[in-house]
């Protein structure tokens, strides 16, 4: 009966050398028993769990006849449905956890399927290897990986391998990016311990430092009861209980005592003056994720304790970035609070898109109504961690190569980024874009229509197209390319070939007209724009509009004649992201 070897928790990373570190993920701790005839989900706690994942079951019996020669097998891992590469979503894992009937569960499983992060084996071609070291068993599972071609990530399938990293440095960046749950170190040398909780295992926890306002105690289980401050208003925030020294916890005990009173035999309620400082991996719905005392705030007043100080803790902003002037009016319902926390949700994706690009930004200092201007050389103010490159003139162009640098960006209002079809490392272009533009909103049904034909002949060519919203009226077609498998010139070549089929066929609603006096009512199939030095604007940037509108990726299920791409804004993005992720994380030279 197989128990799982787990980790010790620990505030800090081991120092000595024969240590390798993984990301933990937030979700079910779960073997795969694979013979040649069964395969099988079981949990930590020994319940099968086969019919609730059955995307992870039908992957693994497609695989049956490659990997049959190393059967049987028995894989360590978890559960997880990812968010992005090395961040998974546990409250939506639960929600699946829960569901109890078999239409149900198959409907989740291709709304939102689950990933199986294999980690570890304990079998191997019908041999019990627990015993050899965790080096060795590594080199077994990897070569199961080779077998099923499941070695590299791939978003969107239900079975991948955490990646392994040799130094703490290297995985820490990652994990605070993407805001993970934390990291598991591993010694080399170590075997498989069945069912103890070790020290050759460690976890660091990535947790989130945020402030409360103590407001009561229960003597029945020592939970303290925790507020935060919105408007007017004291809001429960959640409980703490664990993380206090003996010392802190009697002096608040005596406290409560001496300055509240008794609800109940065994309820204090104290009135709210003593802020604490926590650490938790999330506070949401007046409940607190495995939070922890961390110290006390007697440097805060508890009216600072407030929801806008509670979201920023939550948020992970990176020590070099203070967000000025908060309560500024970016868009009309957006505060410069509002955007740089939504530049922090969407980070580990937009990154992905423009790391290693040029950026052109349009800044709107005062916000979308006042005066704005394009930027792509560096400002002499800006600070030496934002990355730069030579440009055609004596000026540097701007990279953005990381979070610090995004937010900075951020602060001082770039709402608007825009890159270009090629890294600094290239001239071929990485990607094809077509840009949909109708002559307004209300001829949006054309981009639909259009978008889908270019599908069809995209995929007629071999190639796999994706799509998004512009963030204004239109949607842009990204073909993404092989590198160095096509010049500019033979992009160029084939863009113009879709465009013209479009135009000939259907010439009253598509055009390659540039001037807009002379399209009419048609739509303009921009192809022109695909071409060195110019640009698109990046998947998930914002655009000056009233709506603070968002440039979307869309699944190609979605792009009909119900489609609105003015529901897709600052507001509502972030939560997509977690309900249906981001399509554009499949894209093959995706990484992140």
């Amino acid at each position: 009966m197989w128990k799982p070897m787990l980790p010790t928790l620990v505030d800090q990373p081991p120092d000595q050398s024969n240590w390798v570190y993984e990301v933990k993920y937030d979700g079910f701790r779960c073997g795969i028993e694979w013979t040649e005839k069964n395969i099988k989900l079981i949990s930590r706690n020994q319940k099968d769990l086969t019919n609730n994942f059955p995307e992870i079951i039908e992957w693994c019996r497609k695989q049956q006849s490659t990997i049959s020669e190393l059967l049987p097998i028995f894989l360590d891992g978890e559960i997880a449905i990812l968010r992005t590469e090395y961040q998974a979503h546990f409250g939506l894992l639960q929600q699946r956890g829960r569901l109890k009937t078999k239409e149900r569960i198959e409907i989740a499983s291709q709304q939102r399927p689950a990933t199986f992060m294999a980690f570890d084996v304990l079998k191997y071609k019908n041999e019990s290897i627990s015993t050899q070291p965790l080096g060795k068993r590594r080199e077994h599972l990897e070569q199961i990986c080779q077998t099923l071609n499941a070695y590299l990530f791939q978003m969107g399938r239900p079975f991948n391998l955490v990646k392994q990293f040799n130094s703490y440095e290297d995985i820490e960046p990652l994990v605070f990016l993407h805001q993970g749950e934390g990291i598991v170190a591993k010694k080399q040398d170590s075997t498989y311990m069945t069912g103890k909780r070790t020290e050759e295992w460690l976890k660091i926890k990535n947790y989130r430092y945020i402030q409360g306002i103590l407001t009561g105690w229960d003597s029945n289980n020592d939970y303290f009861d925790l507020v935060y401050v919105k408007g007017k208003d004291f809001i429960p925030l959640g409980k703490v209980k664990n993380g206090f020294q003996d010392q802190d916890q009697n002096t608040l005990k005596t406290f409560i005592q001496e300055h509240g009173k008794r609800k109940n035999p065994s309820e204090w309620q104290v009135p709210a003056s003593v802020c604490l400082g926590l650490k938790c991996l999330d506070a949401k719905d007046q409940e607190l994720r495995e939070p922890f005392f961390h110290q006390f705030r007697f440097d805060l007043e508890p009216e600072e304790v407030t929801e806008e100080r509670i979201k920023e803790g939550l948020a992970q902003l990176p020590k070099e970035v203070e967000i000025s002037k908060p309560d500024k009016h970016l868009f009309p319902k957006v505060t410069k609070r509002d955007y740089v926390f939504y530049l922090r949700d969407v980070a580990p994706i937009l990154l992905s898109r423009i790391h290693n690009k040029r950026l052109t930004m349009i800044r709107y200092p005062d916000g979308i109504h006042e005066h704005s201007f394009y930027q792509k050389h560096l400002p002499d103010y800006a600070p030496d961690f934002i990355q730069t490159v030579p440009g055609d003139d004596e000026d540097e162009d701007i990279l953005c190569q990381d979070l610090r640098s995004l937010l900075w960006f951020g602060n001082h209002a770039a709402l608007e980024f825009h890159i270009p079809f090629h890294t600094i490392h290239s001239e071929f272009p990485d990607e094809m874009v077509f840009d949909l533009d109708p002559p307004s909103r209300k001829e949006f049904s054309l981009a639909v229509l259009a978008a889908q034909l270019i599908k069809e002949m995209c995929e007629h060519k071999g190639f796999v197209p994706f799509v998004k919203t512009s963030g204004k009226t239109g949607l842009q077609v990204h073909i993404p390319l092989e590198p160095k498998s096509m010049t500019f010139e033979k992009t160029r070549e084939f863009m113009e070939a879709v465009a013209k089929v479009l135009v000939e066929k259907y010439p009253s609603e598509f055009t390659i007209e540039r001037l807009k006096k002379n399209r009419g009512n048609r739509l303009y199939v921009d192809y022109i724009q695909h071409a060195p030095g110019k640009t698109i604007v990046a998947p998930y940037s914002t655009r000056a509009t009233e709506e603070a509108t968002v440039a979307t990726p869309l699944y190609w299920h979605e792009v009909n004649e119900q489609l609105d791409p003015d529901m897709y804004t600052i507001k509502t993005v972030p939560k997509r992201l977690i309900e249906l992720g981001c399509p554009f994380l499949q894209m093959p030279n995706y990484h992140a």
